[in-house]
């Protein structure tokens, strides 16, 4: 039951139609170049998708509607592609990297963030009806985090194999992972860091390899 409707959540996200598509990916940028997310209008988003307005309201009845499954599908995205980059056939530490130069080209400004939280906050909640009524929200909340629950474990454990880590509790592994990520993106909003990139990914993965040799 949790994974076919979990599977059947999946091939809805990646098939959805294109011009859904493009308005959802308006959205994105319109928001990382500063937008407040509240003030953004229908006219605008269908210019920047490159479709015409009357086509915009076949797919949505609102700019409310629109917005909050936009952000609802960037998340979607975001998440599918940095469990993507942990199957790659790299090493442990290309693959970090990689999940963090993705989180890095993908992020977005504090100020913008706090206008798409304030819009989430303020969201009319029946709009998130509609996945719970006809996905099952919980049963596809359960399985999605079995999902990457599982696939962290299998990247982590490839940190084991090569060596480079020591850690055996896994449970332990997990919150090590998940909260320099988190640093990671702490580090990002910080708009006075005057560090580059490639010196806060170093900072976080060596961070990251520390705490997971403390028993060594």
């Amino acid at each position: 039951m949790l994974e076919n409707n979990m599977y059947d959540y999946l091939i809805l996200m990646d098939n959805l139609p294109e011009k859904e598509v493009k308005i959802y990916k308006a959205v994105e940028e319109l928001i990382k170049e500063g937008k407040d997310v509240a003030s953004l209008r229908i006219s605008e988003i269908s210019s920047r998708a490159g479709i015409g307005k009357g086509t915009t309201y076949e797919y949505f009845t609102s700019k409310e509607e629109l917005v909050y499954k936009a952000i609802h599908y960037l998340f979607f995205d975001s998440v599918k592609s940095i469990l993507l980059i942990t199957t790659e056939d790299r090493t442990f530490k290309e693959k970090f990297y990689s999940i963090m130069d993705y989180m890095w080209d993908n992020r977005i400004k504090e100020g913008h963030l706090q206008s798409l939280l304030r819009f989430i906050r303020n969201s009319d909640t029946s709009l998130t009806k509609e996945l719970r009524e006809k996905y099952g929200k919980e049963d596809i909340s359960c399985s999605a985090i079995k999902v990457m629950d599982d696939m962290l474990a299998n990247f982590i454990n490839l940190g084991l194999k090569e060596g480079i880590i020591t850690e055996t509790n896994d449970l332990y592994r997990k919150d090590v992972l998940c909260s320099q990520l988190v640093l990671f993106l702490f580090l990002l909003q910080d708009e006075k860091q005057d560090k580059s990139k490639e010196e806060i990914e170093d900072f976080v993965y060596n961070g990251l390899i520390l705490l997971l040799n403390m028993n060594k």
